[in-house]
């Protein structure tokens, strides 16, 4: 018999201070690899038990989010959450359990599987995905399980929901086994959704696993990954993949279209599938002739690397979504589009182009100049040089501009000038703060002092945090 023993030892390396597992990916591959010396042919579950072959044990180290049937959890991370964690001793994500939420903000996480390292490790927000235990399983209704007796996963199907939030599961093959076990609902996930149940114009909510130059893999959770070619991301021309998406992003998809050998495709544009049926292009006639120095009212629709999607209303009702690219934004460099703007934002905006053949529409936030002379350039930087030789211990009284997810803008005064500064989220008191709006509101009277002044760009960072802190 083949041996996996050799391959694992190659995965399984260790890092300085923790001795780690291989991530997810690497396993399946391992395992895929061998399956064949495992299971040759139609074997049952209690031979599995027999032999316990090597790799059997890893399945135990699952993907926490095949447990979920709704993915992450947005709500607010408390103790005993389940979650996946990003191990700092090896920069990968690791299944387990929050132990303690701490002052400064952090998380103390309890790792699932130590594996002869660090029991537990204090982890930033960023670095922690919220599980969602799905719990809501009914009698009757197909699954999987994970057997007591071996920790591996059978087809089983639901037969009495218990008093104690676990559910009996009848296995699908007891083969002199136990006809039935009581599982809790982490120990439990709907099977993989069979290739002949999709159908082209469903909408799934799938998960990046990995992203290649010509688009992305994504998986919905069907039997097998589908994929989301980089001219079915958008409307408009993508030129780099790597921009637009990101491995363990949340994407909603569509299935565009299905073939003979078992694959499927999928585009994030509704309406768009593989046999011609892409939407026709957007009826842009009554943005056409729009003065590219008048500004109209639109909402944040979507966000991307590389910008961010607006649907512009006009007052006769005429509706269509522009790209405002990240250049256009706002005056100076923008380092993150999330940053600046979130989904269902409202913001003014300019139309600059508009391509009638493409339905394709260029918008800007940024404001123009010349007075209806075709928006020939845009403003310069704010002049800032009043500021520069504030001292960093003076407070300023400053009153609220906006807000913002990632802050607020706030106006404040010093030589007889005026300026809007930028307060970080992280510089509004000390310690964690979820949302700026439950701390700050637009008109507010505050106390600032200036961190940075970057005259270049026309950027002050502002904060509401005494020196030192």
């Amino acid at each position: 018999m083949v041996t996996a023993a050799p391959a694992m030892r190659q995965v399984m390396r260790s890092v300085p201070g923790r001795r780690v597992r291989a991530p997810l990916p690497v396993l399946l591959a391992v395992i895929c690899y061998f399956a064949p010396a495992f299971v040759p042919g139609s074997i049952s579950r209690s031979l599995l038990r027999q032999q316990k072959p090597a790799c059997a044990q890893l399945t135990v180290s699952r993907d926490v989010r095949c447990r979920a049937r709704g993915g992450e959890d947005d709500s607010a991370i408390a103790v005993g959450d389940a979650v996946e964690g990003l191990c700092p001793d090896d920069e990968q994500w690791y299944p387990g359990v929050v132990d303690k939420v701490n002052g400064d903000g952090t998380y103390t996480v309890k790792w699932e599987d130590p594996d002869g390292g660090p029991e537990s490790h204090n982890l930033e927000a960023a670095s922690i995905k919220k599980i969602i235990i799905y719990k809501d399983y009914k009698v009757g209704e197909a699954v999987e399980g994970m057997f007591p007796d071996d920790g591996m996963w059978y087809p089983g199907e639901v037969t009495n929901v218990n008093g104690d939030g676990s559910f009996t599961v009848k296995w699908e093959d007891p083969d002199g086994g136990p006809e039935t076990s009581d599982l809790q609902p982490q120990d439990m996930k709907y099977p993989p959704i069979p290739f002949e149940k999709l159908e082209v114009g469903q909408k799934y909510s799938g998960t990046v696993r990995s992203v290649l130059d010509f688009g992305a893999f994504v998986d919905i959770g069907s039997e097998s990954d589908g994929l989301l070619h980089i001219s079915r991301m958008s409307r408009e021309r993508i030129d780099n993949v790597y921009d637009f998406v990101q491995e363990g992003q949340q994407v909603d998809v569509w299935i565009s279209g299905k073939r003979d050998d078992g694959k499927y495709g999928l585009t994030m544009v509704e309406g768009m599938t593989d046999d011609g049926g892409r939407r026709a292009p957007a009826d842009l006639t009554p943005f056409q002739d729009l003065s590219p120095d008048e500004f109209q009212t639109g909402v944040v629709a979507r966000t991307a690397p590389f910008g961010a999607f607006v649907t512009v209303t006009l007052e006769g009702g005429a509706s269509a979504d522009g790209l405002v690219h990240v250049s256009q934004i706002r005056d100076g460099f923008v380092e993150n589009v999330d940053d600046e703007l979130s989904v269902g934002q409202e913001v003014q905006v300019r139309v600059q182009s508009v391509d009638l053949d493409a339905g394709r529409m260029s918008l800007s936030m940024r404001a123009g100049f010349g007075g209806g002379g075709g928006g020939g350039g845009f403003r310069q930087p704010a002049d800032l040089s009043a500021f520069e030789g504030v001292s960093q211990d003076e407070w300023l009284t400053g009153k609220v501009a906006r807000l913002a997810p990632f802050g607020a803008f706030v106006t404040v005064t010093a030589n007889d000038v005026s300026a809007d500064g930028l307060v970080h989220i992280t510089q509004i008191r000390d310690g964690f703060v979820e949302s700026v709006e439950d701390e700050l509101s637009e008109g507010q009277e505050v106390q600032v002092r200036i961190e940075s002044v970057d005259t270049d760009s026309g950027k002050m960072s502002l904060s509401m945090k005494p020196a030192g802190f």
